[in-house]
């Protein structure tokens, strides 16, 4: 452990919170879960203005040394914490590469950058380790995973680079795109043949009958074959160390489990129901 003056460090996001554990980080850390970026909202109060008040308020009672924000939601909280005079840091990656550098700023700023540096490197060997598995000629099943569902939108960026690293045939996403909606005829044109909900604050409690429906869908493959499925979304959608979770129960169903359907029902996954 690198020598550090311990810190009073408050943290909205769950990504830095995870980060932190997984640093061994071994000052003071107060995580507001009930402000992280993806919780979802619990009254008509939680409205903009009432949110960032009362998150300011609780960073100011709890006295921070370091605040952490994460992801496009909470850039605006990020730019009053720092108005307001706080030291903060953002974090907001949208590659694989830089989900690796948000652990060596993170390390950096609560003195832990040498244990950041063989996190970040760990990481990157367990991508590359993911990769290896796949021999060169072998099948890659058509994959669409969804972050929300109103609209539909499709995962992108790390998540993307992930899976297909892992095995998958993705679904067409730019660079950097994290996440953008998907029409219809985008997937019937792609029909993938394996469907993934990992719905933020979900998990799976989320019920994948509601591709049934949804108009057009039931004639894509995935859905034809009932090879439709709620995965814990904390797997794929927190750009952090248990990335490497996640894109292993992937992998497993890319692989030996897309037939295994069975134990993969009773071990990791919600399945669409007749």
């Amino acid at each position: 452990m690198s020598n550090a003056s311990p810190q009073r460090i408050v943290s909205f996001s769950r990504t830095a919170t995870e980060i932190l554990s997984a640093l061994g980080f071994p000052g003071e850390v107060t995580s507001l879960k009930e402000y992280y970026d993806d919780a979802p909202p619990t009254s008509d109060r939680d409205k903009p203005e009432f949110w960032f008040t009362m998150a300011l308020n609780r960073a100011l009672a709890l006295k921070a040394d370091l605040v952490l924000t994460s992801s496009v939601g909470q850039s605006d909280l990020h730019k009053r914490l720092k108005n307001e005079g706080y030291n903060t840091l953002h974090l907001d990656p949208g590659t694989l590469r830089e989900v690796e550098d948000s652990f060596l700023q993170v390390g950096k700023a609560v003195g832990c950058f040498e244990e950041a540096r063989r996190l970040a490197n760990d990481f990157a060997g367990g991508v590359q380790a993911l990769a290896g598995k796949i021999p060169p000629r072998a099948y890659r099943p058509k994959l669409y995973v969804e972050h929300w569902v109103k609209p539909p939108t499709a995962a992108g960026g790390w998540s993307a680079e992930l899976l297909s690293a892992a095995g998958a045939h993705y679904f067409p996403m730019l660079s950097r795109e994290t996440t953008r909606p998907v029409r219809i005829q985008e997937l019937i044109k792609f029909d993938p043949e394996i469907i993934l909900f990992a719905v933020y604050g979900e998990g799976l409690s989320f019920n994948p009958n509601v591709v049934l429906k949804r108009i057009g869908w039931q004639d894509l493959s995935a859905v034809r074959k009932r090879r439709v499925f709620s995965l814990d979304e904390s797997l794929l959608n927190v750009p952090g160390p248990r990335l490497l979770e996640g894109a292993k129960v992937v992998q497993w169903i890319l692989g030996e489990g897309f037939w295994g359907w069975p134990l993969f029902q009773s071990t990791f996954a919600r399945r669409i129901q007749d």
